[in-house]
């Protein structure tokens, strides 16, 4: 047998192998039972799990999903408005956190679906109320996360603000029985505290709800300057309200103000004569269109300007030219302080200034408008059913009628205290010069009484 016969052979029976091998393998393959396919996980991004299934408050991680949700918060919230919308705010994290979003998600009466925690001014009872039997009457997801919410809600919460709220029971307690069709006995009802309808109860007995409601908002939105004077300059209390104010128009669909204007006047209205200055370049660049601001970015910048002047201890810090006027006035209140006084032709002392009267037509009645009020003392006050205020910027009357006649509110149409805000606007401008002035003045005066005293 040569070598080419050999090659043959073990070719046949390499092949002959491989095919029994394949057989074989066909064989097993046919009697294996097929592979179990694992299905993937629904996606979640809460640990609550996805979708709208009830959860198993039996087992150890429904038990674990309740505790959590409805652990109160660390500091209780006892009802007052400017800490409302951070309430809110943590109410809406918990519930992203644990998937129950859609109890606070409410439709209006147009199908417009509202977030509860935003805007709540949209939304009447009736729509909550709506919303919440659609999931109290059904095992779903829903009627858990009302419960978890509720459980919340009265955890989170002074006991006093408990007790208010508990007034407002019959509100936030709906019917839960299952509806029939027309014509069919009613089921008996079902009462249910629902979270969603609570928590409405509460957003609107801390934000009492009338219709000058978003009127007097938009007015103090329109009058930042006065707000300033109210925070006494402090640019970070005066920015929270502001958040506050724009929130509050949020909640209820109102369109703001012109903000960018509106903040200007509040900033420059600050008594920090650095922050003043530093707001004004903002706003000649803003206006020139340097620089391109929404109002947002301004109160940033400016907040951030407020706490580097803070933290650098030049806060509120007189500045070189004020000191110095401080010392010239110092100096000359001195020197007119040791002035000799000259007295009359018969040698007498400085006539003395007769008692004035008291104004034309007061008399007695009225002489407790001629009394200013003492620190710490109440700057209004009714008389015979007539509302009056203090005005400083009167020289007799110190007490005038908070709106006259004609229905001028006093407060912003007192014509004196203009005038002498504008007066004052204007001697600062010059007030270096006139001190000097003045001393100069009084010096020479001191110097001309010393010579003829002492001849």
């Amino acid at each position: 047998m040569d070598a080419q016969q050999v090659r043959t052979m073990v070719e046949a029976a390499v092949q002959a192998a491989v095919a029994a091998a394949l057989q074989d393998q066909n064989v097993l393959d046919a009697i294996r039972p097929p592979a179990v396919v694992v299905p993937a996980a629904p996606f979640a991004v809460t640990p609550s799990g996805a979708g709208n299934n009830a959860w198993d408050f039996t087992s150890s991680t429904g038990i674990k999903i309740y505790m959590a949700s409805t652990a109160p918060f660390s500091v209780l919230y006892d009802g007052n408005l400017p800490g409302l919308r951070d309430f809110l705010r943590k109410v809406w994290r918990r519930a992203e956190a644990y998937g129950w979003t859609n109890v606070l998600m409410v439709n209006d009466a147009t199908g417009t679906s509202r977030n509860l925690t935003i805007q709540h001014g949209c939304l009447t009872l009736e729509d909550v109320q709506t919303h919440a039997i659609t999931y109290l009457r059904l095992q779903r997801r829903e009627h858990q996360a009302s419960l978890c919410l509720h459980k919340l809600l009265l955890g989170s919460i002074t006991p006093k603000l408990a007790n208010r709220l508990a007034s407002r029971e019959d509100k936030y307690t709906v019917n839960a029985a299952a509806a029939v069709a027309p014509g069919v006995q009613a089921n008996p009802p079902i009462m249910k505290e629902d979270g969603t309808c609570m928590m409405y109860e509460l957003i609107k007995m801390v934000s009492v709800e009338t219709k000058a409601t978003v009127s007097i908002i938009l007015k103090k939105l329109n009058n930042l300057d006065v707000l300033m004077e109210k925070c006494k300059s402090n640019v970070e209390e005066f920015n929270t309200i502001v958040d506050d104010l724009v929130a509050q128009l949020d909640a209820r669909s109102i369109a703001t103000p012109p903000m960018m204007e509106n903040l200007f006047e509040g900033y420059a209205n600050c008594a920090d004569p650095k922050f003043a200055r530093y707001i004004y370049m903002k706003q000649e660049a803003y206006e020139d269109g340097t620089i391109q601001l929404e109002y947002p970015s301004l109160m940033k910048v400016a907040l951030e300007r407020y706490k580097v002047l803070v933290d650098k201890n030049q806060w509120m810090k007189k500045t070189e030219e004020q000191l110095e006027i401080i010392a010239l006035k110092a100096q000359l209140v001195s020197l007119v302080a040791t002035k000799p006084t000259g007295g009359n032709a018969t040698g007498g002392g400085a006539t003395k200034t007769p008692p004035r009267k008291d104004q034309k037509g007061q008399g007695d009645k009225f002489a407790w408008k001629l009394v200013a009020p003492k620190q710490g003392e109440a700057q209004e006050k009714t008389v015979n059913g007539k509302n009056y205020i203090y005005c400083p910027y009167h020289d007799t009357t110190k007490w005038v009628l908070a709106v006259n006649d004609k229905g001028i509110d006093h407060r912003t149409g007192c014509t004196k205290a203009k005038e002498a805000k504008a007066a004052a606007a204007a001697a600062a401008i010059s007030e270096t010069d006139a001190t000097e002035a003045a001393l100069a003045g009084a010096m020479e005066d001191v110097g001309t009484a010393t010579v003829d005293d002492n001849p």
